[in-house]
């Protein structure tokens, strides 16, 4: 589970520290820095995927831009393998020129991975000191690692932060068809459907799938691939008429609305990653859904979180997500003023006792920071 991240220098993120619980919900006025803590997620996912350069992914221009520092650095905790790693991440820019200037990786405050001025050590599980050679500044070690016997703890680290999974599903840019399975998601959900037929060959997690599909989305029975082209499937669902299951008619995916969409790639994210040690941030998951909609989905998503299953991230501003998750002590509130670092403060149903009035209504009404 990702337990801390750390931010310095990235935009208005500023000695930028925050702790996570198994739950977390993100609220705070547009511009406050929510969505930026999700994407330094998928810039340092990017890096220890290998995805790209370091240039590529760090620019300049991302530095906060009333300081002077061309330093930015970055800390991620994550609890998992009997232990708590710690990962830091230094990157440089001078005359637009960007390179790593150390990498480190810890487990349990024992060292793992060591690159600094240029030269990178490996330690194996038992800590002992192993290769040590020049590497290049412009990308991530980690990306290079070959799995052996006694890197078992370093390999267990790049496995988990690619169960990273962060996303702002926009419905409208989500294609029908898929030419190859795809084990990770884009940003905006775009290749929902060649995600989920790599998760369609565990027929497990499609049984469970459909069985809450079937309870929540009105005449869904089923979901199949169709041969369009010698590469490509395309994704059709199979919906009956209010009366009868023996009069199913068959949509391509790109002919459901936005809705439509929206809800089962939430179920789907669901049901795809639980117990299997997923971190799953969504930015705003409310869109384009009616309350009756996201209610359900929000008490699944809870009930998961709580059981263990998963961990999630939310950013959301709609009143009863935000009232439902409050229940428990998981919410943060994002502010900061013109050319000011963020600052953020844990919101509980507290919030909420000397007044009597739901956290959303106190956030509408900008009474929140009067109730402190």
């Amino acid at each position: 589970m990702l337990k801390r991240i750390y931010i310095d220098n990235f935009r208005c993120l500023v000695n930028f520290n925050l702790t996570f619980d198994a739950i977390n919900l993100f609220l705070g006025e547009n511009g406050t820095g929510k969505s930026t803590v999700f994407e330094v997620l998928q810039k340092i996912q990017a890096l220890v995927n290998g995805d790209n350069k370091v240039g590529k992914i760090f620019q300049s221009v991302d530095c906060t831009r009333w300081q002077s520092l061309a330093t930015q650095r970055f800390e991620l905790e994550i609890t998992g393998n009997n232990g708590i790693y710690k990962y830091e991440l230094g990157i440089g820019h001078n005359q637009d020129k960007c390179r790593l200037e150390y990498e480190r990786l810890w487990f349990d405050n024992q060292p793992l991975l060591k690159f600094e001025l240029g030269e990178v050590t490996l330690y194996r599980d038992n800590y002992s000191e192993g290769p040590q050679y020049p590497f290049d500044w412009s990308q991530s070690m980690l990306p290079s690692l070959m799995p052996r016997n006694d890197n078992t703890k370093l390999t267990w680290f790049k496995e988990r932060m690619q169960r990273l999974i962060i996303v702002k599903i926009v419905p409208s840019l989500m294609v029908d068809e898929s030419s190859q399975e795809e084990m990770r998601l884009t940003d905006k959900m775009e290749n929902y459907v060649s995600w989920y037929r790599y998760l369609s060959q565990d027929q497990g997690k499609i049984v469970e799938l459909f069985g809450i599909l079937k309870e929540t989305l009105i005449g869904f029975n089923s979901i199949k691939f169709e041969r369009v082209t010698e590469k490509n499937l395309v994704l059709n669902l199979k919906f009956s008429g209010e009366m009868s299951n023996s009069n199913l008619i068959e949509y391509r995916w790109g002919e459901l609305s936005d809705g439509q969409k929206t809800l089962i790639a939430l179920y789907t994210l669901l049901y795809g990653t639980k117990s299997e040690d997923y971190t799953v941030c969504i930015d705003e998951p409310e869109n384009f859904l009616a309350l009756p909609e996201i209610q359900p989905w929000i008490i699944k998503l809870y009930d998961f979180c709580q059981e263990g299953k998963l961990q999630s991230l939310l950013i959301s501003h709609h009143p009863e997500l935000i009232n439902y998750l409050l229940v428990s002590p998981i919410g943060y509130w994002f502010e900061r003023q013109s050319n000011a670092p963020v600052r953020v403060k844990s919101i509980t149903t507290k919030e909420t006792d000397d007044l009597g009035i739901p956290v959303s209504e106190l956030i509408a009404r900008g009474w929140l920071n009067e109730s402190e």
